[in-house]
């Protein structure tokens, strides 16, 4: 989905001689321990061949655990990223450049994913150089490099390959038949400037040390493996998303939602919206969303009015669409508006960090079934400081259910809940939430994360006059979590918080007790006990020219890419992009602006290290009336560099005033 690729022409590095097998096969291929025969000989082709219950598996994506045989004996399964958190700074120097950590992430997933060294304990792998190093001990740069990563591997004819490595060389690698006797595409011999004269390991696959050389003269992590992986593909396996869900809309009067589509591809996209109507039958409605463009739809127009609804979007022609739900009003007594990016599939599971029954807050949980057996859900409300409390609630075939969460708790509590389906029927939950505080006047709503996690992702927050922004934590766990809150600031400048998030209970920190006032940040949420939980932002404002808040659910990774389907530069309308770095290399972010019309407008910039940076599509987007002025918005990150990033808007236009936020795809 990223026009960049079509657009811009990437800068190869070399140095030496890069040989490109022209053999190419399906075959799953696997290496056998150094020193020991090639299993199962060699096919005509001279491809090892992979055998059932060997040292190898054939894969095209990254499996969410692995089982990894401890010292002791036992094994353990292990969230992936989690399992390679231990491997990278276990394998090279922590304090290695980003590009190296990232280039090692990369490598150990790929070699983790085709795996299974361990048969006789079904273990994929172990915690020595058997396998991989691995220990307990953390580094926040390599797990930042990890999570920069997330799902990223080497592929070769479209299989993630057995990227092997090794400490040094002595001036380029081996070839994989020269030292083990069986022929692999990808593992040519190359040259390499690690500035060693004796080889150290067997010389097969990338060297390690000059992994280091090569991304401290500012090389990549994607050029560092392809250098050292002839002929790879080094990308995500997480599929384009076809599919997007939404639990929330409705067309009753003082409300007008909106389903926006982002398509950044250069084939138009014809796409299927189909509406669960509570209390009426399904409706389906086709669109089509043009190349590289951004097309509105207001669902009144689809159903009529007075509807609540859910709805399902699919692409019906495989060019994938990204997709956002903005919702405003003007409804006594609140006046405002809400958005969220929508779910790419249903889930068994749904966590919320936020949400109140105080007085003059009304807080909803919106859950849509968009399948044909009905889904049997258990709430379990997680009150801060007060008790939990369970609740059943059955979502029937193909429906909305709306819960007024005042009803299962009752009034003046604060709260973090899960949402699971009891008899496995995925389902979608929001939680939107309307206030007047007599202060503060408006509406939030966020998409709920489908599972807990050890780490989290701001890009937006500030502490400025007429400002409060709250982290909220949730801990659904029986056991505490220990909470490390890190800030990044202007100038590169950090601050560290630490909080105890107590078994079954949420949190509330008030930012500017962390940072004090007249502060913009981003910041990134880790646990340091390996206790997972969930983070949400909530925001309110009043300023003069806007009053309400909004809220959203925490990134989980930081990426090098990220999607929006809604801005607009109308008059009253203001569209920033906010953009976290929490790495120490300087992020060159290029920004494409998707205009209704189809026209592109771009914007390119720094994101210096460890810091927050902000820019408003109305500086480069001129203001005016029509489908010109709305917008998508595709973030790229031309170096690599894994950042993250949000998309707050703030109006007072058509009888609505306040503001609305996202995370981005």
């Amino acid at each position: 989905m990223n026009i960049i690729m079509s657009r811009v022409k990437k800068n190869i590095k070399t140095i030496g001689a890069i040989l490109i097998a022209a053999v190419i096969s399906t075959l799953c291929l696997v290496m056998p321990v150094e020193g020991s025969p090639v299993p199962g000989g060699s096919d005509p082709s001279g491809f090892s061949q992979y055998i059932p219950g060997g040292t190898g598996i054939c894969a095209t994506a990254v499996q969410d655990t692995i089982r990894v045989l401890m010292p002791d004996g036992s094994v353990q399964t292990m969230d992936m990223d989690e399992y390679l958190k231990g491997v990278v700074p276990s394998e090279i120097g922590a304090s290695w450049p980003y590009d190296a950590l990232c280039a090692q992430a990369v490598a150990a997933r790929s070699y983790a994913a085709t795996s299974y060294r361990h048969p006789e304990q079904d273990a994929n792998v172990c915690t020595t150089t058997h396998c991989q190093a691995w220990s307990q001990a953390r580094d926040e740069r390599a797990d930042i490099a990890v999570e920069s990563t997330h799902n990223i591997v080497a592929l070769y004819n479209g299989e993630i390959i057995s990227t092997y490595y090794f400490g040094h060389c002595d001036g380029h690698t081996r070839s994989s038949e020269s030292v083990w006797g069986g022929y692999l595409p990808y593992c040519r011999s190359v040259s390499c400037p690690c500035g060693y004269h004796e080889m150290f390991g067997h010389g097969v696959g990338m060297c390690q040390q000059g992994v280091k050389v090569l991304a401290a003269a500012g090389w990549d992590y994607k050029d560092i493996l392809s250098h050292y992986y002839s002929g790879v593909d080094v990308r995500s396996t997480d599929a384009e998303p076809l599919n997007w869900y939404f639990a929330e809309g409705t067309t009753r009067p003082g409300y007008t939602t909106y389903i926006c589509l982002g398509n950044s591809n250069e084939a138009a996209a014809e796409v299927d919206i189909t509406y669960l109507i509570d209390g009426e039958e399904s409706r389906a409605v086709p669109y089509t969303v043009e190349a590289n463009s951004r097309r509105t739809i207001d669902a009144s127009h689809d159903i009529g009015i007075h509807k609540d609804f859910s709805c399902t979007i699919a692409s019906v022609n495989g060019v994938a669409v990204v997709a956002e739900r903005p919702m405003y009003f003007n409804k006594s007594p609140v006046n405002g508006g809400h958005d969220t990016i929508g779910a790419n599939t249903p889930s068994a599971n749904w966590y919320f960090a936020e949400g109140t029954t105080r007085k003059g807050y009304t807080t909803y949980l919106c859950i849509g079934n968009p399948h044909d057996t009905p889904a049997e859900l258990r709430i379990r409300y997680f009150v801060e400081g007060g008790e939990n409390i369970e609740v059943l609630h059955v979502i029937d075939p193909m429906s909305r259910k709306t819960v007024n969460v005042a009803d299962d708790i009752g009034t003046g509590k604060d709260f973090s809940c899960e949402a699971a389906s009891l008899n496995g029927v995925p389902v979608i939950v929001e939680r939107p939430l309307y206030f007047n505080t007599g202060v503060y006047n408006g509406g939030q709503d966020a998409l709920g994360a489908p599972k807990l996690k050890m780490s989290w992702y701001f890009a937006e927050g500030t502490t400025r006059r007429g400002y409060d922004t709250y982290i909220c934590l949730g801990n659904p766990n029986s056991q505490k979590t220990e909470i490390k809150l890190k800030y990044y600031l202007g100038g590169s400048e950090t601050k560290e918080a630490y909080y105890t998030l107590e078994p079954l209970s949420r949190l509330t920190v008030d930012a500017s007790s962390d940072v004090g006032a007249g502060r913009d940040f981003s910041c990134r949420i880790n646990t340091i006990n390996s206790v997972p939980f969930i983070a949400e932002r909530p925001m309110y404002f009043s300023t003069g020219a806007y009053n309400g808040g909004h809220d959203t659910m925490a990134a989980p990774y930081p990426k090098s890419s990220w999607q929006f389907a809604e801005g607009t530069t109308r008059p009253g309308y203001k569209t920033y992009v906010c953009l976290g770095n929490p790495t120490e290399k300087t992020a060159d972010v290029l920004i494409y602006y998707l205009r209704g019309n189809g026209t592109i407008v771009s914007q390119r910039f720094d994101v210096p290290p460890y810091s927050r940076h902000t820019v408003c599509a109305n500086d480069v987007i001129d203001t005016g009336e029509g489908a010109a002025l709305d917008i998508g918005i595709e973030v790229t990150v031309v170096n690599k560099v894994g950042i993250f990033v949000e998309r707050p808007m703030y109006f007072s236009a058509s009888g609505f005033n306040g503001g609305h936020n996202t995370i981005g795809y």
